[in-house]
């Protein structure tokens, strides 16, 4: 009886007591073609995330010739959190401070150059 015991306290030990749940940020790259919408102002791409995955974000750097996208997927993580085999698929958009115009979209994770539609 005394081996259960030992065991079960080594392993309580093992699954991470004490630590609670956490948040991780990722970046993603954009895969997708960007749309333009809103008065020109409007930007949004179509996101992929999983179960555990909180709402993307999409973040916009400006300049005077390009906008440079970032896609940010918060997860929970931890030993108590149970993440369900899920896909998301939905979109993420952003609001530019000036219309886009003529700057080109790019991909800020990867340096792509990202295609727009909507023009």
């Amino acid at each position: 009886m005394s081996v259960i015991v030992t065991s079960l306290v080594a392993l309580t030990g093992c699954s991470g007591a004490g630590s609670g749940p956490e948040t991780v940020t990722r970046k993603e790259p954009i895969t997708r073609p960007v749309s333009v919408s809103g008065g020109d102002r409007t930007l949004t791409v179509m996101v992929e995330s999983g179960g555990c995955d909180m709402t993307p974000r999409l973040e916009a750097s400006e300049s005077t010739t390009t906008v440079a996208l970032t896609v940010r997927i918060a997860t929970r993580t931890g030993p108590d959190i149970a993440c369900p085999a899920s896909a998301l698929f939905g979109p993420a958009r952003v609001v530019l401070h000036t219309t886009l115009g003529s700057r080109t979209v790019t991909d800020a994770t990867s340096g792509r150059g990202l295609p727009v539609r909507g023009r």
